[in-house]
């Protein structure tokens, strides 16, 4: 005997509707992190470069002007990103 609930809808026909809800909202959370999240960069100043590099600051400036090493100009004042450095290092090793 199928039992009726206060709705009007057997239990297996909610049973249902609820699973495929459920399902559906998983998959858009699923759906949601696979999308890559943009990535919020380390600005890092001259003396920090150097400090993460473990090099001198005269290092630093030839490995800038020989364009081994990329930087970024902010107004007037040289930076580096972090993940430019790691980058570099790897790249060295």
């Amino acid at each position: 005997m199928v039992q009726k609930n206060v709705i009007g809808i057997d239990l297996e026909t909610l049973q249902s509707i609820i699973g495929q809800a459920v399902a559906r909202e998983l998959q858009t959370v699923k759906d949601f992190l696979q999308v890559e999240q943009p990535v919020q960069e380390i600005i890092l100043s001259r003396q920090e470069a150097a400090d993460f590099l473990g090099i001198s600051l005269t290092t630093l400036w030839s490995l800038d002007k020989s364009r081994e090493l990329p930087s970024r100009r902010i107004k007037s004042k040289v930076v580096y990103y972090q993940s430019d450095l790691t980058n570099f290092l790897n790249q060295a090793a």
